[in-house]
Parts: C-alpha cells; sequence; structure tokens
C-alpha cells in the first residue's frame, strides 16, 4: 500500500467516523482498511485513533496529522 493510499484510508475513517462507512465509502473491505490504518500508525510510530466499540475518535496527533494529510493530498 502506498502513504498516499494510506493517507486516503485515515482520512475517508475520520470523516465518516467508521472504520465499516469507510471501507463502503473506499470501496474495500473493512479488514483491509483497518490493517493500512495500523500499518500508517506503525509507521509514524504514534497512534491516531483512539478505538472502543462503540466509538472512533482522533488522539491530538491523529487531528493533526489529519489536518496534513488533507493539505497534501488537496496539492496533489
Amino acid at each position: 500500500m502506498s502513504q498516499i493510499n494510506e493517507m486516503k484510508a485515515f482520512l475517508a475513517v475520520t470523516e465518516t467516523g467508521s472504520f465499516v462507512a469507510a471501507a463502503e465509502k473506499s470501496g474495500v473491505s473493512t479488514t483491509a482498511l483497518s490493517r493500512w490504518v495500523m500499518q500508517l500508525e506503525q509507521r509514524l510510530g504514534v497512534r491516531l485513533l483512539h478505538r472502543t466499540t462503540r466509538r472512533l475518535s482522533l488522539t491530538v496527533e491523529g487531528e493533526r496529522f489529519a489536518e496534513r494529510c488533507s493539505d497534501i493530498l488537496q496539492q496533489l
């Protein structure tokens, strides 16, 4: 998975607020999307999302990264 696609996956999750909705929007499986976001977090060495069974929210780092990703993808 390219870094750009990982950023797109992460932004889809942040925009929809769920992995399921982001996967449907992106046309990929929930498992794949979740794996891509986890790989992104591992590569960056920081947790971007707080995950519970009922809720998904951005960490402070996740908020900053989402803003930066959005800027980068708009420039591309």
